[in-house]
């Protein structure tokens, strides 16, 4: 494994920590939210998608490693690992969890 796919490893796997906690934080607050704050809470959620970049960064460098002719098993890695860090973003989880 390359340097690039380390990299591309490492900034997946933060970017899907701060992700989960960020959806995390999104459903205790809407579990103590009542009224016109759950009807807000579309907002607080779009506010909370500049963490997107650290997902998409993440895809470059994949992409970048497909350029470098890295094994196949690493590419799809790296790949299924940046978009899910992208994907827990910007789905709201926590809407499926109340």
């Amino acid at each position: 494994m390359k340097l690039i796919s380390k990299i591309s490893i490492v900034i997946s796997i933060i970017g899907i920590c701060i992700a989960i906690s960020i959806q995390y934080n999104l459903f205790e607050g809407y579990q103590n939210a009542t009224g016109k704050t759950r009807a807000l809470y579309g907002i607080k959620h779009l506010m909370q998608l500049d963490y997107v970049i650290i997902g998409i960064t993440s895809f470059i460098l994949s992409i970048i490693s497909v350029f470098k002719k890295e094994k196949i098993k690493t590419i799809i890695l790296t790949l299924s690992l940046s978009i899910l860090s992208v994907l827990i973003l910007v789905l709201e989880l926590w809407k499926i969890l109340q």
